[in-house]
């Protein structure tokens, strides 16, 4: 299939090259550092693994950096070789824009989700190798939400990729996008809600509810939600079901929604 030979060159490529080494070597001392200075003192043996991932690990590097890292490895996927010249070659093959587009959502997702997980590997010797009690399960668990995390940025960016003309514009983009959900959800979410106060309490919902609806809408909270619910083996079960499965709903949207947004005016320009 079209759609898999444009993959799998893009995942060849994308775990060959030097960027993506540096940033799983930078995450997985990170990670190390973290775990090694959160290390129980003198005589205690006991170690919260799932203490360390949802409360510093989670919070600090994985709703911080991964975004950051799906960001950059997807921005130019499709605006990187349009600047080039090398869209055009790719599309005189048999290829449509649609398989350009998700083959490179496939191949980068799967690129970034095997960084992430060999990312975790050092890690995970740091806390094998010095005294604790280590809960592996919850561990190696935590890194699939983490993987996950990684390929709806992925998929985020190739959407801006493909909409935008060059990698600039991609960039500015996917980097207001990060800023949006990392760094200003909290605010925007709120300044909207008071805005629409009056709104809000017409509502069959109450403001709560359209709150937490809000909180899983986007992706590092949704992440959040979901890993957090692993953790405390109520995934999907227990008060928070319901916000889970509105947190799972939302990431598969921001998986496919860029990418079919950014097909749509991809195939509208003329290369």
């Amino acid at each position: 299939m079209s759609l898999l030979a444009v993959a799998d060159k893009d995942f060849q490529d994308t775990v060959r090259s030097r960027g993506m080494v540096i940033l799983v070597a930078l995450f997985s001392l990170l990670v190390s550092l973290f775990a090694y200075i959160v290390r129980p003192q003198g005589e205690a043996d006991q170690f919260a693994t799932e203490l360390l991932l949802s409360s510093l690990v989670g919070p600090v590097l994985v709703t911080g950096l991964v975004p950051l890292v799906g960001i950059v490895v997807g921005y130019n996927a499709v605006s990187g070789e349009r600047e080039s010249g090398s869209l055009k070659l790719l599309l005189s093959l048999p290829h449509s824009r649609a398989d350009v587009v998700f083959g490179k959502v496939i191949g980068r997702g799967a690129a970034i989700a095997l960084a992430i997980l060999a990312g975790f590997l050092l890690p995970a010797l740091v806390l094998i190798v010095i005294p604790v009690t280590f809960n592996a399960g919850a561990f190696f668990g935590y890194t699939i939400f983490a993987a996950v995390l990684g390929v709806v940025f992925v998929s985020i960016a190739v959407g801006c990729s493909a909409a935008m003309p060059t990698q600039q514009r991609a960039l500015i983009a996917g980097i207001t996008v990060y800023a949006v959900f990392v760094l200003l959800w909290g605010l925007i979410t709120g300044q909207v809600l008071g805005a629409l106060d009056g709104v809000v309490a017409r509502l069959p919902a109450s403001a709560e509810q359209i709150r937490t609806f809000l909180d899983v809408a986007n992706p590092t909270t949704g992440i959040e939600a979901l890993a957090n619910g692993f953790l405390a083996d109520q995934l999907f079960a227990g008060e928070t079901a319901t916000q889970q499965v509105s947190a799972a709903a939302m990431l598969v949207f921001w998986t496919l929604a860029p990418p079919l947004a950014g097909l749509l005016k991809f195939d509208s320009d003329d290369l």
